[in-house]
């Protein structure tokens, strides 16, 4: 009786060692959920900061208010979304800094891109939060552009 009360003990430890490397590995899944840009990843300040370049450099072919011209396709909504959803912030600043304006490729710093990306991300709704956006690569590669929450 006592034997088999042991081997029930040792069977026991066991199930509870396996129950918290599961618990455990789990909470490290959980902590490396990337963030979204619906976590707040810019500033408003940033984002209205970037007004003046994106006059200056993207209006002429994507219209002042995002919306496209004949020289360039809509930054905001569906197009967008067909563009850069479920691809990271980091590649959205590379594509601004690498291949815009279209008449001047790779003349954008990387700030200067990076807070172009603050302007477009704000155009489609997504909430500015309390810190700029950073504009280091690796921090901006661990962004995911989501349409929806």
């Amino acid at each position: 009786m006592v034997s088999r009360f042991l081997a029930s003990m040792g069977s026991l430890r066991l199930v509870s060692r396996a129950v918290a490397i599961i618990c455990l590995s789990a909470q490290g899944v959980w902590a490396q959920t990337p963030k979204t840009v619906w976590d707040g990843v810019f500033s408003a300040e940033q984002a209205e900061a970037a007004k003046s370049t994106f006059d200056r450099s993207c209006t002429p072919c994507h219209g002042g208010g995002l919306t496209g011209s004949p020289g360039g396709p809509p930054l905001k909504g569906a197009d967008f979304a067909y563009s850069f959803g479920d691809k990271t912030v980091a590649e959205l600043v590379e594509f601004i800094r690498s291949r815009m304006p279209v008449e001047a490729p790779d003349s954008l710093t990387p700030q200067q891109a990076t807070n172009l990306a603050a302007f477009i991300l704000r155009g489609n709704g997504f909430p500015a939060g309390n810190a700029p956006l950073s504009a280091d690569f690796d921090v901006q590669a661990d962004i995911i552009i989501k349409e929806k929450k």
